[in-house]
């Protein structure tokens, strides 16, 4: 009788452009076969088809189509054993990986497919969330065997109602990036003193995960961080990890900020490539994760800037909570000074050999658990007493990774060209067709003395409860640069008509419109030190707002009281 071929699913973010997820399924790669090792289950008597988490399509999400439910079901019912590794895949707060996890997760119980995750990223958990919940149900299916997260564990236990669910905190996959990228690392590589590499993050990157910095205030500290870098000596890159948005962010900063483009790096498109690229440094600072972890495996140390809960969960578990950056404290200066600590006294890297195997010895366990429930025998082979490897073991048994092809690295560049021309395409059909938002003219006072004579056919006038006059035009209007303003229509007797300021509204955020063309959150404007608000006459035309997904344009009327009235207020207010 032949023995068993093991056909082992692993679902990763392997066709991101963010090469920091295609470490990780390198790492899981290893890992899984020093496992299959380790279980005396030798290279012919198992397959690892690696596909990407996203298995159950997007175009499968939109359309139900059920040939294209038939292509995942395929997949999955073909495998032994389905191991999801290391990406965030409970993420449904402005992403869709929940409900490819969901879909997946149902089709692997139809088939009764045991199912492992492994150090997967877990960002918050909401009661209230239907998406939140779509996702509990299917984590608490008979499959699901065995989760581990490499971060918010807390969140996790909130997830889980199944007692014969196996749930732990473990260290991410790539905290073994030296050994499975061992081949590509030079150990006696020669560094230029004091040289750091500096990962930057798209430009809606903060925003987008509800922290309040953005694209200007972004690209106004690295612009004083590569001042401050260059006046101390330092000699240093920015670069991304490969991402097409935060390339995107760095060629802005180029071309926008001044910022050297011989200080830049791009192209950063194979996992060893960036692997070398972090080697080659002596200090890391990173918004992206996987810089910081890589970095951690590399033996150099690292910086890491807050821009997803995630990264203070790391360093946290790491034990260096003193090199978390948050983005409320941040600056040029009070970074380079944390650098320079860990340069001048030549500060490095402990770990914590319990931590760097939990990853290993989670997987160990969940798997060698599928195993010997799966053939009659299997307890006779002795799988079931067989223990994980030591560290030394391990480090001495893990395969190191094999190299990316030239077809698999022209297929990657493939993929992140496609995403960056369907933004482009994206954003030329919203051009083309014109985004629209609601327009509002709000009287720019709340007194009483304020009186409306608005077209009310195009329009509807409303009284706030703050104490506020609002006319709402009742068709949206176009993004286009081309909307004239129509003639105000307030009067304030006392004062003189200046002008409109506007303020506009995305994803719940407003935003000021600056004199220089810029926009500045509304709650962090200073007017002492931000440029100006951009005054708007009536015969201006609304300016074309690119870059952003505005639904609510605000103009607020401006008025300039005469000196009478204004000694009258200001006696008023004196009483």
């Amino acid at each position: 009788m032949a023995e068993k071929v093991w056909k082992i699913l692993l679902l990763t973010n392997r066709d991101s452009d963010n090469v920091g997820d295609q470490v990780i399924e390198a790492c899981d790669i290893s890992l899984i076969s020093a496992v299959m090792k380790n279980l005396n289950i030798e290279d012919g008597r198992y397959i690892i088809n690696s596909q990407v988490a996203g298995i159950v399509s997007k175009r499968y999400l939109e359309t139900r189509s059920e040939r294209l439910y038939k292509k995942a079901e395929a997949i999955i019912k073909d495998s032994d054993i389905i191991i999801f590794g290391g990406a965030p895949m409970f993420n449904y707060s402005y992403q869709i990986f929940y409900e490819r996890t969901a879909v997946t997760l149902e089709i692997a119980e139809k088939h009764h497919k045991p199912v492992l995750f492994s150090a997967i990223g877990v960002e918050g958990y909401d009661e209230e969330n239907e998406k939140c919940q779509r996702l509990k149900k299917t984590l608490n299916f008979d499959c699901v065997k065995q989760i581990t997260t490499r971060d918010d564990f807390d969140s996790l236990k909130k997830f889980i109602v199944n007692e014969n669910v196996v749930i732990d905190k473990v260290s991410d996959p790539a905290v073994f990036a030296s050994s499975v990228f061992r081949k590509y690392i030079d150990a006696d590589v020669k560094k230029p003193k004091k040289k750091l590499g500096i990962f930057i993050l798209r430009s809606n990157g903060f925003t987008d995960n509800k922290i309040d910095f953005s694209r200007d205030e972004a690209a106004a500290l690295w612009k004083g961080l590569s001042k401050k870098l260059k006046r101390s000596g330092y000699y240093y890159e920015f670069i991304t990890s490969g991402h097409f948005g935060d390339e995107a962010f760095l060629d802005n900063l180029i071309r926008s900020y001044g910022i050297n483009v011989k200080k830049c790096v791009f192209n950063i498109n194979s996992p060893e490539r960036l692997i070398q690229k972090i080697a080659s440094y002596d200090v890391v600072i990173s918004c992206r994760l996987h810089p910081s972890i890589i970095s951690f495996a590399l033996d150099v140390p690292s910086l890491g800037i807050i821009w997803n809960s995630k990264v203070k969960y790391f360093y946290d578990s790491i034990g260096y909570e003193n090199r978390v950056i948050d983005i409320k404290e941040i600056s040029a200066e009070g970074i380079v000074e944390k650098a320079a600590q860990i340069l001048e006294h030549n500060e490095g890297v402990e770990k914590d050999r319990d931590y760097l195997m939990s990853v290993y010895n989670t997987l160990f366990y969940g798997i060698r658990g599928i195993v010997c429930m799966s053939e009659a025998g299997v307890d006779e082979a002795g799988i079931k007493d067989l223990k994980p490897y030591e560290y030394e073991e391990l480090l001495e048994n893990i395969p190191p990774y094999k190299g990316t092809t030239p077809e698999e690295y022209d297929e990657k560049l493939q993929r992140k060209f496609r995403r960056a021309y369907g933004k482009y395409n994206e954003l030329f059909e919203k051009n083309l067709k014109g985004a629209k938002f609601t327009l509002i003219y709000n009287g720019g006072t709340k007194s009483e003395k304020l009186t409306w004579n608005f077209d009310e056919v195009n329009g509807e006038v409303k009284k706030l409860d703050t104490g506020s006059v609002e006319y709402e035009l009742k068709k949206p209007v176009l993004n286009n640069g081309k909307t004239g303003l129509v003639k105000n229509g307030f009067c304030y007797p006392g004062a003189v008509f200046a002008g409109w300021q506007m303020r506009a509204r995305e994803n719940d955020k407003w935003y000021w419109y600056l004199e220089d063309g810029s926009f500045k959150p509304v709650d962090s404007y200073d007017k002492n030190k931000d440029k100006p608000k951009c005054i708007l006459k009536d015969s201006s035309v609304i300016p074309y707002i690119p870059e952003m997904e505005i639904d609510v344009v605000v103009l607020e009327g401006v008025w300039d009281m005469s000196w009478k009235m204004k000694m009258i207020q200001k006696i008023r207010h004196m009483k």
